[in-house]
This record gives C-alpha cells, sequence and structure tokens, in this order.
C-alpha cells in the first residue's frame, strides 16, 4: 500500500487530485452565480457537475499514465525513470494549486462574510423575502393557489426571532416582472430573497423553492417537492423547515425549530381561504365583497377554521366607509364582530385573531383595548406589517402621538416599503426634505402611484399650490379609478378657485370642497345628505357639526361638536375627530349660548396639540393646516392678538390656505389686520390658478383623466390677452 502511495504522489497523480477538486468547486461557485444573471435554466447547474464528476477519474487516469516531457507528452512506461520530469512537473502542479486556491479564496471573500465564533457565513442584515411563487399549472389559473402557498411560507417565516421579514405587499410588487435578484435585494433592502413555483393539477403538486444570496445571486439551496394536495399543509412545513435550516447555516440565526403553517381541518376550506386572501389583495370593492364569500365559504367548510374567522372580520370590517365600500361603519361592526370573538376563542395564540380583534375595537372608538391587542398580533408576529401601519394611524389620528406614530411609521418602512408614503409624509412635515427625497426615489421603482402622491405634497410647499392638483392628476394617471384621489382634487381645484372645476368632480362635494369656496350653506346640504345614507358615522356626523358652526348655526352645531370633544378624549388632533378648527367651532358655539362660556379647556387642547407637534419636530403640514396657523389661532383665540395674528399671518405665507367664509372664524376676518393676510391669500390663489391653467389649457397632458370645463380656457386666453 505504501508503495503504490508512493507511486501515486511521484507521478502527480495526487497534486492532480487536488487541483481538479479546487477548480471544480470554483467552476460550481461560478455557475450558481451566472445561471441567474444569464437567465440559464436550472439543468445547467446539474449538467455542469455531472460532467465534472465523469472528468474526475479520467483525469486520475490520465495523470497516472501519461508524463509532461520536454519533448511533450509521453506514456508513463515509455520514459527512463533517470530522465522523468515529474518533480518539476510537481512543482509547477504546486503553484498551479496554490494560485487556484487563492482565487477560490478571494471569491469565497467576496461573497460571505466569515463569523469566526459561530463558523457560519453570515450576511451583515438577517433578513428575507419571499416572491409570489410562479403558476406553472397547466390551466394557468392557479395564481390564488401559488400565492398563497408563498404568502404562508412568508408568514411562517415572520414568526422566527431575529427575522426580518419584507411584507407581502412590497415583495409581491415583482410578481410578473422579470427583474433581477439582486435588483430585488436592494429595492426590498433584504439579504436573502426566497423564490420559486407551484403547479397543481387535479390533486397533485410540485413546489419548487429556491432561496438566493440577494448580494450576488448565489443560490444557497433549492428543492422540489412532488406531492398530494392533501398533504399541503406538511410539504409547506417541510419547505420552512429546510428553509429554516439553510438560515440557520447562512445567518447564524438561533432557531431551536420552524414555525408551522396554520393548517385547517379540511382541504376545501384552506382552497377557500387562499381564495379570499388574494381577492383582499386586490383592495376593490368587488373583489372584497368576494374574498368574504370565500371566508364564508372557509367557515362553513371548516367552522373551527380560526384563521378564516379572523381575516372574515378583517374583510367585513373593511367594508364599512365612505369612499369605496357598501356597508355603513356600524353595519360592518355588527357582522364582523361574531367572528373577530370567535377567532380568538377558538386561538388566542392566533396573530389574525389579535389583530382582527383590535381594528374592531379601533373601529368602536375602544383605543385603549386596540392598542392592546395590536401590541399583543404585533409579539406573536413582529413582521406584521398592516398592524404597525394600523397602530401608527391610531396613534396619529386619534390620539395625536406624533413622535410615536413616526417612529412605527419608521418600522414600516424597513419592513414594507411599498407602504413607507406615511413616514415619507413624517419627513417631510419634519423639513427632512433630503431624507424624504432619497425615499421617494425608492419608492418610485416600486409604487409609481405612490410616488405622485407624495410628490405633490413635497413639490407644494411654499404656497405651490397648482402642484397639489398636478401631482393629484399625475396620480389619476396611474391610478383613474381612485376615489380618494378624486376627492382630493375637488377639494385642491377649490383652493386656486377654480369653482366650476371643483363641483363637477361630483353630484355631491365634500363640505370641505364647499367650505374652501367659501359656501358654507351648501356644505350644511352635502353634510347632511351624507348623515342621512349613513347616519351611525361619527365622521359624518363631525363634517355636519363643522359644517353647521361654519354657517352659523350655533345653536344645532353645539351639540354635536360637544359630543365629538367627549369621543376625542377631549383632546385635539390633526386627523381625529376633533381638530383645531373644530375647538375654535365649539368656542364660538359656547360664547353663542352663554358670554361667560368656558372655553379654557379647549384652548389649552389647541395648545397642548401645538406642543406635540414642536416636540415630534414637525414644522409644517402644508395646504391644509400649518403648525404656524393652529398656534396663532389658538393665540388669538386666547386673547393674545397682535402674536396670534402674526403667527397665522407667517403660515399663510409658507402656504397654508385659511378657509375663506367659516362664521365661527368671523372674529379674525373682521380684524383690520387681518385683511393684508386675506388679500395675500386672494393674490397668491390667483397666481397659482393661472399657473395651472397655463398647463392644462394649452396642451392638456391630463385630457385622458381630466379636462377643463366648458368655457374656463378661453376666460383664460382673454386674461392673457387683457
Amino acid at each position: 500500500m505504501a508503495a503504490i502511495w508512493g507511486e501515486l504522489k511521484r507521478r502527480n497523480v495526487v497534486r492532480v487530485a487536488v487541483a481538479y477538486a479546487i477548480v471544480s468547486w470554483l467552476l460550481l461557485q461560478l455557475t450558481d452565480v451566472l445561471m441567474p444573471l444569464l437567465g440559464l435554466p436550472e439543468w445547467v447547474d446539474r449538467l455542469v457537475f455531472l460532467l465534472l464528476v465523469i472528468g474526475f477519474p479520467l483525469a486520475l487516469i490520465f495523470a497516472w499514465a501519461f508524463e509532461l516531457t520536454p519533448e511533450g507528452l509521453k506514456k508513463e512506461k515509455d520514459v527512463d525513470r533517470s530522465e522523468s520530469n515529474t518533480p518539476i512537473t510537481g512543482r509547477k502542479l504546486d503553484f498551479a494549486i496554490i494560485a487556484v486556491l487563492a482565487v477560490a479564496l478571494v471569491f469565497f471573500a467576496s461573497t460571505h462574510q466569515w463569523n469566526s465564533e459561530t463558523g457560519h457565513a453570515e450576511t451583515a442584515d438577517k433578513s428575507i423575502a419571499v416572491l409570489a411563487f410562479t403558476d406553472l399549472s397547466p390551466e394557468g389559473n392557479q395564481e390564488y393557489f401559488s400565492d398563497g402557498i408563498s404568502e404562508e411560507l412568508l408568514n411562517v417565516l415572520a414568526k422566527i426571532p431575529g427575522l426580518r421579514v419584507a411584507a407581502r405587499t412590497s415583495s409581491f410588487k415583482f410578481k410578473g416582472e422579470n427583474r433581477d435578484i439582486i435588483d430585488i435585494g436592494e429595492q426590498l433592502d433584504v439579504a436573502l430573497v426566497l423564490e420559486g413555483s407551484v403547479r397543481k393539477a387535479g390533486a397533485q403538486i410540485r413546489i419548487t423553492a429556491q432561496l438566493v444570496d440577494a448580494s450576488n445571486g448565489f443560490h444557497l439551496w433549492s428543492e422540489t417537492y412532488n406531492r398530494e394536495l392533501k398533504n399541503i399543509f406538511a410539504v409547506q412545513d417541510e419547505i420552512s423547515a429546510a428553509i429554516v435550516n439553510a438560515l440557520k447555516d447562512h445567518l447564524g440565526l438561533e432557531i431551536e425549530a420552524a414555525p408551522r403553517v396554520i393548517a385547517a381541518a379540511n382541504t376545501e376550506a384552506h382552497v377557500a381561504y387562499l381564495r379570499g386572501r388574494y381577492l383582499m389583495e386586490q383592495r376593490g370593492r368587488a373583489t372584497t365583497e368576494g374574498a368574504v364569500r370565500e371566508f364564508q365559504k372557509a367557515i362553513t367548510l371548516d367552522p373551527e377554521y380560526a384563521l378564516a374567522h379572523a381575516e372574515l372580520a378583517m374583510a367585513t370590517l373593511k367594508r364599512g366607509g365612505v369612499l369605496n365600500f357598501d356597508l355603513t361603519v356600524t353595519e360592518a361592526i355588527a357582522r364582523a364582530a361574531p367572528h373577530a370573538k370567535r377567532a380568538m376563542a377558538l386561538d388566542p395564540t392566533l396573530a389574525e385573531a389579535h389583530a382582527a380583534t383590535g381594528l374592531l375595537l379601533w373601529r368602536q372608538q375602544n383605543l385603549e383595548g386596540a392598542q392592546t391587542h395590536f401590541r399583543q398580533a404585533i409579539k406573536i408576529n413582529p413582521n406584521y406589517s398592516v398592524v404597525y401601519i394600523w397602530m401608527g394611524r391610531l396613534l396619529h389620528w386619534d390620539l395625536g402621538l406624533y413622535k410615536e406614530s413616526f417612529a412605527v411609521y419608521e418600522t414600516v418602512l424597513r419592513l414594507d416599503p411599498l407602504r413607507s408614503v406615511s413616514y415619507v409624509f413624517g419627513l417631510i412635515a419634519r423639513n427632512r426634505l433630503d431624507e424624504a427625497d432619497r425615499e421617494m426615489e425608492k419608492l418610485a421603482a416600486i409604487s409609481p402611484v405612490g410616488y405622485a402622491r407624495l410628490r405633490r405634497y413635497r413639490t407644494s410647499l411654499g404656497g405651490k399650490w397648482a402642484n397639489w392638483v398636478l401631482g393629484t392628476l399625475d396620480a389619476l394617471r396611474i391610478d383613474p379609478g381612485s376615489k380618494s384621489d378624486m376627492a382630493w382634487l375637488s377639494e385642491q381645484l377649490a383652493s386656486i378657485g377654480l369653482e366650476k372645476e371643483a363641483l363637477a368632480i361630483s353630484e355631491a362635494p365634500p363640505p370641505l370642497t364647499l367650505s374652501r369656496l367659501g359656501r358654507p350653506e351648501d356644505a350644511v346640504m352635502t353634510a347632511e345628505a351624507r348623515l342621512a345614507e349613513e347616519p351611525n358615522s361619527l365622521t359624518a356626523r363631525r363634517d355636519l357639526g363643522m359644517a353647521l358652526a361654519a354657517a352659523g348655526d350655533y345653536a344645532r352645531a353645539g351639540p354635536i361638536l360637544e359630543e365629538m370633544w367627549q369621543r376625542s378624549g377631549r383632546r385635539v388632533t390633526k386627523d381625529g375627530l376633533f381638530w383645531s378648527i373644530s375647538a375654535a367651532a365649539l368656542i364660538a358655539s359656547r360664547l353663542d349660548a352663554s358670554e361667560d362660556a368656558e372655553v379654557g379647556e379647549l384652548l389649552a387642547a389647541i395648545k397642548d396639540n401645538v406642543r406635540r407637534y414642536r416636540e415630534a419636530g414637525i414644522s409644517t403640514y402644508g395646504l391644509c393646516c400649518g403648525v404656524d396657523y393652529e398656534a396663532g389661532l389658538g393665540e388669538y383665540l386666547a386673547g393674545d392678538r397682535e402674536s396670534g395674528l402674526a403667527l397665522i399671518a407667517k403660515a399663510a405665507e409658507d402656504g397654508t390656505f385659511i378657509l375663506p367664509a367659516e362664521a365661527y372664524l368671523q372674529t379674525i376676518y373682521d380684524d383690520p389686520d387681518f385683511a393684508p393676510i386675506r388679500a395675500n391669500q386672494e393674490a397668491r390663489q390667483a397666481r397659482e390658478r393661472e399657473r395651472f391653467l397655463a398647463i392644462v389649457c394649452t396642451d392638456n397632458p391630463y385630457a385622458a383623466v381630466w379636462q377643463p370645463e366648458e368655457g374656463t380656457c378661453e376666460q383664460f386666453a382673454a386674461a392673457g390677452e387683457n
């Protein structure tokens, strides 16, 4: 044996084996990197491996049988031992091995970071995105199923402590796009990407999954599973366990066991649930109603399916609203409540059950209870991005905790870049414009409509009101069916004095549109009609109270405003039930009823809201309500006339639009020193109107979604000639 080993070394067979092994490893790594970049099929990787395996024994046989001499290649048996060149060839092979090994080490170092403590190759960030698996079913009609498989794997990974998982909204945005994995990783700011495909034919399914390093496209793990549909939960658990093992190796995560998929007792119930989730993500009225039907079907098939109960509750609550859906808020609450309660009873450890219960309590104005359940949902699933969004809105809208809500939105930015709009709004409000611009540019690539909505706000700062309108039209070109953008358009057209255009948007213009046009009586009629349609809506009731106060009908406005004051927790906030101008309206109502009415608590609430603005670093809210305006309003109503008017004048100069004909502001309007503020606003309104018309009356780029009313452009042209 020793003699054979000595002869193998003498003939350089051992050196050839070592060199071949290192070169083979390097070729396999390069193949894994280049395959996704060149769009090569999976079999190429296997073919390269097979060829290298076949070549290994051939290389060893060749090294044993032949020798390289100065005269060329000869059979080893034909070479005299005294003239053998094998020592020189051996040294050359040693140098070659060292060189190839150096290349391999450089390659390894460039694609991995070595953790000396754990011995694991580790990326800098413990994060992953799960892309929508491709539907490869024969009929191509199983997208809901492939999406559902992907989402359930995402939800399993989301429960792993220390792992950040990009939310479904953002990671599924790339569905159908032939995007490079490295580019997707950069867009979502993740280290790893899980992609795959699903082929469902009858009762058979094939699931292929691949884990990819987003920094270089390097495939870390891949597997294909052929199973029967009845075992779908088992195969998902199998896949998630394999992924978790790969994550443990690559990220150095300490995971005792992979979380399990939440199973239904009935496979058909699970399929109905997947269809419901698929429809919910389409975010339209018809698809939301369809989702409700699918969740109801799932519950009929499996009455104890807690996840379906929770999703049904949330889908039903989303049907209750003013702009897009078909139920009143009260009806939605009544229908959703039993399912939220049932989900909690069936599985109190289910994050979705707490999310549904929190959303229900929020709609019922039980803010403390809503926060408790939102926090528990996040504790169970630290990557539950939509619950972070709800929590942020609750803190901002209802409690006026602007600093705390901004911190929540910052978390949303990391989990769900597609839903970063609130965070970027917060940056702009804090005058952190460079940061806002950077985040907006990132958003432009994955959400053009979100980018357009942010850009209208960003470019309107400083009183450039026309940019508000143009930005909304940009958003409507991308999403023509957006009712919220149409409502915004109506208000913004009113702000630049285009009355006909503002009123033409809807047969029942929003009350705020009519207030901006100085038509408070018409605002009352519209608000009354809306409240008649939805008698239990707090926002509709609040809007009627404000419209009545604007029209000077304090006898009717007072009780409504007092109710809103109590329901708000006796707190002024920017977007909740009770605003600073709500406080001004209630002050006027109380003083109208009694000259010595108590108004100190309302003035203190305005002041406290301004304090919370300042502490959160907020300096402006653009067109609607500048911080200086609210501060000035509070000081003026408190009797500090000079300081109050100075702040109001500054806010107007910075671009705040001051409503022109509100009875509860009449004392300010009548002040002689307010006259120049009004004159400056009217001059700005005229300038912005002319700037807007100069764009849409020449070569209207928005003709497909909106056009000026008949005669407007003729009047504009005539004014220009004069």
